[in-house]
């Protein structure tokens, strides 16, 4: 059956090669070829030469060349081969001819093409010649590309707990991860990161050519994927960029940056999965929220993307969510302006008990950290929801001032008599010291027990002999890093938000002390001066970030197109530790609003 269809194919292309011939009322050359991807059947390759007549009247053969790729590296070899038929039923001889690189082998109607060292496009013909004379030619072009490489360097944040006590620079919150796996499945590559965090492949003498792929990076247990664009230049190097989050159980966390994700910088992308049969598969229909942002996984590979409504780098809360599985939220995940952000999230069918211990992900300080504020906060990140009536039940902590040797250690529930206790999400916790830890000094804290349970009643894995060491910085006043409006800005939105961005932690309550903000309408000459009181009557405050973030917004819209003058006479706003603002008095800034 197949030699008939095989028949029928080249008598029909002898047809259409017969009839062109005619119509152009001469003869000559012409191929017919179509893009190879590298993982089509090989016989879905088809190049069909136009015929060339010696012997008038007679038929002529005609010939058919299949291969693998149209696209190779430097020197690669490329199996050919040809299929030629005698209408009249005669033998038919075969022969090969390269207009560059060498034909190192044949085999009756096979040949191995071996491609030249330098980029080149490269015809390879083959002449089949039947036993009047008669002559057929197919025509095969090959482009040679060279050199050109995709690069991976992965990291991973110091804070985590799984890589906290691997050395990089003090300063440095990122540390480079050796050892990682990293899989590029369309081209049938596997690397291994070296001690620079670093894999390169070669593309174009890969197993396989592919114009993208799915990357797929594992490291201890994070593990994620993506798809990586491979369109480069004769070359040049396509260059990304992975670094691992602290991630949770089941989750893990990474943002990519570089070449790959150019289109997708400062979004989320969510791949839904579980483990079924032992086999890891996607899930369709999960609901993905990420803050106030909404999409469902795909049905192919269970990925969603969403926007993350964030403007700047900061983070999220993040949550997956269908029925029949157990829910997955309560967790950050950080967004970058410059990345994308990678989550694969493991769903577990509802009712399953789960295999894995409760876990510590993460912990700040982390070891060695420089510059760490006095007031804190120590924060730890649960791999899990956490029972927080069970938290400091049982524990013991020492921190340590390396410089004085001074000792303080904490069981149980006396750490909240030495520490202001808030629990930022249902996994993160936060530790504000109540006094002020000593300016550039050198801490060690050690955690010799802690027994607690995860709200599904897992008990926390052991850290006995949890340690670290970390420096505090100077400690000096606080300072103003940004205002939204700035000075002479236009267009601002009638209802704020105003802003103002501080480099380190403030107390919220001290912004009330004394206050005294004069607002001014240059249009029509009207003043209003707040205090404490009056500016919590006319405007939503709230901090954020860590109270680094000042945002006012006025309840009642300012008029549209309006110009104004704000000025802040006095006031006693502190950092944590008690330093006032530098330069905050007599600060001020005229502004015009919007239109709308």
């Amino acid at each position: 059956m197949k030699t008939q269809n095989l028949a029928k194919q080249l008598l029909y292309a002898a047809l259409c090669v017969l009839v062109a011939t005619l119509i152009a009322g001469c003869t000559s050359a012409n191929s017919i070829s179509s893009l190879n991807p590298a993982a089509a059947d090989p016989e879905s390759e088809l190049n069909i030469g136009s015929t060339e007549t010696k012997t008038s009247g007679d038929p002529v053969p005609v010939v058919v060349i299949y291969a693998t790729r149209n696209v190779v590296g430097p020197q690669a070899e490329l199996n050919l081969r040809a299929e030629a038929i005698d209408p009249a039923g005669g033998q038919v001889n075969i022969a090969w001819e390269a207009s560059d690189g060498d034909i190192i082998s044949t085999e009756g109607s096979n040949a191995v093409w071996k491609a030249p060292s330098h980029t080149s496009t490269n015809l390879i013909t083959c002449i089949a010649t039947d036993v009047r004379g008669g002559q057929a030619k197919a025509e095969y072009s090959v482009d040679v590309v060279g050199n050109s490489t995709y690069r991976l360097t992965i990291y991973a944040d110091r804070t985590s707990i799984l890589t906290g006590r691997f050395s990089a620079e003090p300063g440095s919150p990122v540390v480079p991860i050796s050892g990682a796996r990293i899989e590029l499945a369309a081209i049938g590559e596997v690397g291994v990161s070296d001690g620079s965090g670093m894999v390169e492949f070669n593309i174009d003498q890969a197993q396989a050519l592919a114009t993208s792929t799915l990357v797929t990076v594992k490291y201890l247990t994070w593990e994620v994927s993506y798809n990586a664009s491979l369109l480069v230049g004769d070359g040049l190097r396509i260059m990304d960029e992975l670094t691992f989050y602290p991630g949770y159980n089941e989750v893990s966390v990474a943002v990519a940056r570089g070449d790959s994700f150019l289109l997708k910088r400062g979004m989320i992308e969510v791949t839904a999965v579980e483990n079924s049969a032992g086999e890891v598969k996607p899930i369709a229909e999960v609901t993905v929220d990420a803050g106030a942002s909404q999409a469902v996984s795909g049905s192919s590979d269970g990925r969603a993307i969403l926007g993350s409504n964030i403007t700047g780098n900061g983070e999220t809360t993040i949550r997956l969510a269908r029925n029949g599985y157990q829910t997955i939220e309560g967790y950050y995940v950080p967004v970058s302006i410059d990345g994308l952000t990678l989550v694969n999230a493991r769903l577990s069918k509802a009712g399953t008990i789960p295999e894995l211990d409760a876990v510590i992900s993460w912990t700040r300080p982390y070891m060695n950290q420089t510059a760490f504020p006095v007031s804190g906060p120590f924060e730890i990140g649960f791999g899990q929801v956490m029972e927080k009536a069970s938290v400091f039940n049982d524990i013991n902590l020492m921190i340590q001032n390396k410089s004085g040797a001074g000792l303080i250690a904490l069981n149980g529930p006396i750490i909240e008599q030495h520490f202001r206790i808030v629990w930022k999400s249902d996994t993160v916790l936060q530790l504000y010291p109540r006094q002020p830890l000593a300016a550039s000094t050198r801490y060690s804290m050690t955690i010799s027990r802690w027994n607690a349970r995860a709200a599904d009643g897992r008990m926390l894995k052991t850290y006995e002999g949890l340690y670290g060491e970390f420096t505090t910085d100077a400690d000096p006043s606080p300072s103003i890093v940004s205002t939204s409006p700035k000075n002479g800005d236009t267009d601002v939105g009638r209802s704020g938000p105003f802003a103002i961005r501080f480099d380190r932690s403030m107390q919220p309550d001290s912004l009330y002390n004394d206050l005294e903000i004069e607002i001014t309408s240059l249009d029509s000459g009207a003043k209003m001066v707040l205090d404490g009181t009056s500016l919590r009557s006319n405007f939503s405050v709230s901090w954020k970030e860590n109270n680094t973030l000042l945002e006012l917004v006025p309840y009642r819209m300012l008029r549209a197109g309006g110009s104004y003058l704000i000025r802040l006479n006095k006031c006693h706003l502190v950092s944590e530790s008690g330093k006032a603002v530098k330069d905050f008095t007599d600060l001020w800034g005229q502004f015009k609003t919007g239109s709308m």
